[in-house]
């Protein structure tokens, strides 16, 4: 069983932030300043000084009561401010508001000089970063700032909902480096991670080295505890590439050489990753693996898309890598696909093979090749005809014990939208002929229709949640479906599996995916739908939704389907998601998921989820935190 420390499960962005620098909007009030933002001097080689009261000794002044010293480096004001001309230094005192090109402060003493300064209890914002926190002291020599004792978050200023501390922040703009000591961050007060020592870059960047892992976990071979230490170190190439080189010492099998290249072009780009073992201590062979991808656009229609993976051995990635550990197969494949949205065509040409991994020795089934066509005929009045033909070679890796063959399915569907401000209403028929030809030269077909329609009422009212005036939806819906019995055992099964029962489920009269099995369905499917959306926003407070469906032909004894539910809340920056199916002949609930998440914004969150699908039982723990703004710790934790 593989054991994991709590710090190998932060994934940091290395390679995948730093080659892509993208930068984020943090929603912030312009207003979300520690004092009324001060408007430099223009005079470049004097000073403007005010104050209450104010005392001269040769070159020393001594300013009292609302004192201020305006230049067009920096506005300074404090209680009482002592100037010294000849060091060009100002010592301040009390109730310190002081403000330059990039930050904002108070504090309750200070010492300016123009390359050296320091403050002592400090409150701090960068207006353009949106950083803002405090600490006991904070001290700048002009290529370095140091912060000690310092505790900071993202905009708004107040707002301690997330907050990383740290005992000793060093910024130092000639190594172009950041470098944090004890670093811990909290959530609502309480600690969620700990970092002892992290380091970015303040600008751009550069190569260097990344934060190390370590796992332990247990060898199966010699019933003994192992562990891995992966450093890995980050080349930054150039603008458009990069490479990841990790050094992997697992203890029990060796050292082990990991790299990743990447590269963008104009039209697409490409990934490399390779791991390598030369020997093994306990197998005694070489152990590999090589990851491969390349997205391209060859024009604005056409798109290549392609991805390779093998692995040298089915125990590597567990024995080796510790990580994928629940991959039951690695699937290769080429994507040849084209989209003219102007003529409403599409095709592709698809291919794909398999490794089985693990203890896995039940294969699936490939498509080599498939080629689907599609085309999409829109008529007047909502009407609109789908025509689409797609062929597909499926094989299978144990031959003797599993049919082989081409299967080729062409379908046209018929669909109309009405729709008014009081209803809706859809109509559709479809029908489809597949045939088979198989390896074993049998040749099989079927030909099937299916008909469906589908209705909702629309009612709103105004009211209010939470004390916000609020519009709430009502849409009660109606479906049929039908399609005739068709006997089917004669043709094979290459990639139809029984659809679980979801809302969306409910009402597509679907009962399978993939093409093989197309069963019967007599359905009538009652859903209703509610929102509860803000009137000045538009933000959707609390969406509702439940669905069965009553069998007109009896299955399996029941006449009725389970209850589908699904309730969503968002209350400002948090949200709540719970989706449940309920048994109504055991009068339980067979399956069910939640989520509670605190979204600040795309790179600062944290998210629980719980879930049983009726077999297993799941939890989840997902965060992440900006350190800068382009370094941002994620956090997954999961149990099964």
């Amino acid at each position: 069983m593989r054991k994991q420390l709590a710090l190998s499960t932060i994934i940091l962005l290395s390679s995948i932030v730093n080659a892509q620098e993208q930068d984020y909007v943090v929603s912030c009030s312009a207003k979300s300043l520690l004092f009324p933002k001060q408007v430099l001097s223009k005079d470049a080689k004097n000073l403007d000084i005010s104050a209450d009261h104010s005392e001269v000794a040769g070159d020393n002044y001594l300013l009292t009561g609302n004192a201020v010293i305006n230049s067009a480096e920096y506005y300074l004001a404090a209680d009482k401010i002592n100037l010294q001309k000849a060091t060009k230094t100002s010592k301040a005192h009390g109730n310190i508001k002081f403000q330059n090109a990039g930050i904002m402060l108070t504090s309750d003493s200070a010492v300016v000089k123009k390359q050296d300064s320091t403050f002592k209890q400090v409150k701090f914002h960068y207006p353009e970063s949106k950083i803002n926190g405090q600490a006991q002291k904070i001290v700048n020599n002009g290529k370095e700032q140091t912060f000690d004792s310092v505790s900071y978050t993202l905009c708004p200023v107040g707002n301690t909902d997330w907050v990383m501390k740290a005992a000793k922040i060093t910024l130092n703009s000639k190594a172009n480096k950041g470098i944090a000591e004890n670093v811990t961050i909290e959530l609502m007060g309480v600690p969620i991670f700990y970092y002892p020592h992290y380091e970015w870059k303040l600008k751009g960047r550069s190569s260097g080295s990344l934060a190390p892992t370590l796992t332990t976990f247990d060898d199966s071979h010699n019933d003994k505890n192992g562990y891995q230490i992966r450093i890995p170190y980050y080349f930054n190439i150039a603008p458009d590439r990069d490479f990841l080189l990790t050094l992997n010492h697992v203890s029990t099998r060796g050292e082990a050489i990991e790299g990743k290249y990447r590269q963008l072009f104009d039209n697409g780009r490409i990934e490399i990753e390779g791991h390598y073992l030369n020997k093994d201590k306990i197998s005694k062979q070489k152990r590999w693996y090589v990851d491969s991808k390349l997205d391209l656009s060859l024009n604005d229609k056409t798109a290549l898309n392609i991805i390779s993976k093998r692995v040298s051995d089915k125990q590597y990635f567990k024995e080796i890598s510790h990580d994928n550990t629940r991959e039951t197969s690695l699937i290769s494949s080429v994507d040849l696909a084209y989209k003219n949205k102007e003529n409403n065509l599409s095709a592709s040409i698809f291919a794909e093979s398999e490794q089985l991994v693990g203890h896995n020795n039940d294969a699936e089934y490939t498509r080599a090749p498939e080629v689907f066509i599609h085309k999409k005929v829109v008529g007047l009045n909502g009407r609109e005809v789908n025509f689409s033909i797609v062929s597909t070679q499926f094989k299978h890796k144990t031959k003797g014990t599993n049919e082989t063959g081409t299967r080729t399915h062409a379908q046209a569907t018929f669909t109309r939208d009405i729709k008014t401000s009081a209803y809706s209403l859809q109509p559709k028929f479809e029908i489809s002929k597949t045939k088979y030809a198989m390896d074993d030269k049998t040749k099989k077909d079927r030909s099937i229709y299916s008909f469906s329609i589908d209705s909702k009422l629309f009612f709103e009212r105004d009211t209010r949640l939470f004390g916000t005036g609020v519009t709430q939806t009502l849409t009660p819906r109606l479906a049929y479906n039908y399609t005739p019995y068709k006997n089917q055992n004669a043709l094979p099964d290459f990639d139809s599996e029984k659809m679980s029962n979801t809302y969306k489920n409910l009402f597509s009269g679907k009962k399978y995916t993939g093409l093989d099995k197309i069963s019967k369905v007599n359905d009538i499917t009652f859903g209703l739908e509610s929102d509860f959306i803000d009137q000045k926003t538009g933000e959707t407070y609390l969406a509702l939704k439940i669905a069965q469906a009553h069998y007109l032909d009896k299955k399996a004894g029941k006449n009725y389907s389970n209850i589908v539910a699904g309730a969503d809340l968002t209350m400002g920056k948090f949200t709540f998601n719970n989706a449940l199916e309920y048994d109504t002949q055991l009068s339980e609930v067979a399956k069910r998921h939640s989520a509670l998440s605190y979204v600040s914004n795309a790179r600062k969150f944290i998210t629980l989820t719980q879930g049983d699908d009726g077999e297993q039982r799941s939890a989840g723990l997902y965060g992440a935190y900006p350190i800068t703004k382009k370094y941002t710790p994620l956090l997954v934790l999961t149990a099964r």
